[in-house]
């Protein structure tokens, strides 16, 4: 069967040549131009829609406008704490760099977690998904800048497409005389409309991701994701030895430990006392990878079903654990050991580590995504590569939604964000030079932290 790679990388090659025999048959007429490398194609699309719901919802749209400023504020708070917080991680855990390869500062392109090696961290992202997520980014954010624009009486010029390569955006564009002589919080809400479109949509998708979870996946083994560890003192270990499972043999005065490539971080760099290792145990010598999926003749559909399996069973029992990845499926004749605390307990030494979010932002995406048991591996029910297409397409359109909406409101010059912040700034201080200083300073600062993190960054890749 053909990968859908194949599928994909075939769109991705059509679709640019489409876009270039677009601009080339565009070339010359008056809405086209070219600006450096970035080519923009200006159009009347879609206004009469923008002045339709501009003229006919209006009651409502001032009652969203309070409730937009206030969103935009919140993201915007959220943002620089984000941007803030990534500097202390980078600042305190220089190891970040050997687990997570990826620049701190990188554009959102297609196959970066295979790229980076953080397929772990993220579930495929085809140009497909790309496409079709800033599409619908690109066109909720101009279309609701736009619903205000008319609100607000500010002029609306154009609409029309940006190109970048096979990259494409919208945009609306206002006259900026106009939209410079309307009232201040009135600017704001039209900033700030993009982004609210951007959220409202991240949870429109979000609500897709979930019910379509629901409808099309069922619980099909446990997951675990570490074998079980224990705190070494330093001063115990007596010596290493390469392991033939590949591991690093660690050697004390009270017996044999293990560190896979992971741990043996610790190896590098550790300023510590003592060594984070693995016991020795069964399912760190046969190195079980993936979800156990049965054991024996029994389904495992989670970890109550692991766990009312392994107390029938006694220290020295032959077990045929199968297990699945995304390597496929794999199969470990063991025999269980005797539990580290209770001799009488049958011990293969898997866990499932929970690891709870950090951070206000952190505890809400932890939120938002509890609806899924961590330790539950789920397969779908039905076609499962159809399944998981349209589950990743739904769980990007609404990641990506939300990181347009977080860094669109970064007080940086360039994004709505920045006038936002100049105009929040004039509001207090009623002063156009302080609004200009604190302007300029804040673009300073937020492009030096984006060089000082890549810096970082680099000179510890290379």
């Amino acid at each position: 069967m053909v990968s859908f790679v194949v599928y994909d990388l075939t769109f991705l090659v059509l679709f640019s040549l489409f876009v270039a025999w677009f601009l080339y048959k565009r070339r010359g007429t008056s809405g086209f131009k070219r600006e450096g490398i970035i080519f923009m194609y200006r159009t009347q699309f879609g206004i009469d829609a923008i002045n339709y719901i501009g003229s006919n919802f209006k009651g409502t749209l001032h009652f969203l406008k309070y409730i937009i400023i206030g969103l935009g504020f919140v993201l915007m708070a959220a943002m620089v704490w984000m941007l803030g917080q990534t500097v202390a991680i980078y600042m305190l855990f220089p190891e970040i760099t050997k687990l997570i390869k990826a620049p701190p500062i990188a554009p959102l392109i297609p196959y970066f977690p295979k790229l980076f090696g953080m397929e772990s961290f993220f579930p495929p992202f085809y140009f497909t998904y790309f496409i079709v997520a800033l599409a619908i980014v690109a066109i909720v954010h101009e279309f609701s800048h736009g619903i205000f624009m008319k609100l607000f009486k500010i002029k609306i010029k154009s609409t029309g497409l940006v190109f970048l390569g096979p990259i494409l955006g919208a945009f609306v564009e206002q006259d900026d005389k106009s939209f410079e002589n309307k009232k201040k919080v009135d600017q704001m809400a039209v900033l700030g409309a993009g982004v609210f479109a951007n959220v409202v949509f991240a949870l429109i998708f979000y609500g897709l991701y979930v019910a379509f979870f629901f409808s099309s996946f069922a619980a099909s083994g446990y997951i675990f994701n570490s074998y079980g560890v224990a705190a070494v003192p330093l001063t115990n270990v007596t010596g290493f030895a390469n392991h033939s499972t590949g591991m690093t043999e660690v050697m004390t005065e009270n017996g044999t430990y293990y560190l896979d490539d992971g741990l043996a971080i610790q190896l590098v760099d550790n300023n510590k006392d003592y060594l984070v290792v693995y016991p020795e145990a069964p399912a760190v010598l046969a190195q079980m990878r993936g979800a156990i999926i049965q054991a024996n003749d029994v389904k495992i559909e989670g970890v109550d079903k692991f766990m009312e399996f392994m107390n029938d069973r006694n220290p020295g029992d032959e077990v045929r654990f199968v297990t699945e990845d995304v390597d496929g499926v794999h199969e470990y004749d063991i025999a269980l050991a005797e539990h580290p605390l209770n001799s009488s307990r049958p011990y293969l030494g898997v866990v499932h580590l929970v690891n709870v979010p950090r951070g206000a932002v952190g505890r809400v995406l932890g939120k938002f995504m509890s609806f899924k048991d961590s330790s539950t591996y789920y397969k779908p029910t039905w076609d499962g590569e159809f399944v998981d297409f349209i589950l990743y397409l739904f769980w990007w359109v609404m990641i990506i939604n939300l990181l347009v909406a977080l860094f669109n409101m970064l007080p940086l010059g360039m994004l709505d964000g920045g006038r936002f912040f100049y105009l929040t700034i004039l509001g207090i201080t009623r002063s156009e030079k302080a609004a200009k200083r604190a302007y300029k300073f804040m673009g300073y600062l937020i492009l030096f932290v984006f060089l000082l993190l890549m810096f970082m960054w680099f000179i510890r890749i290379v």
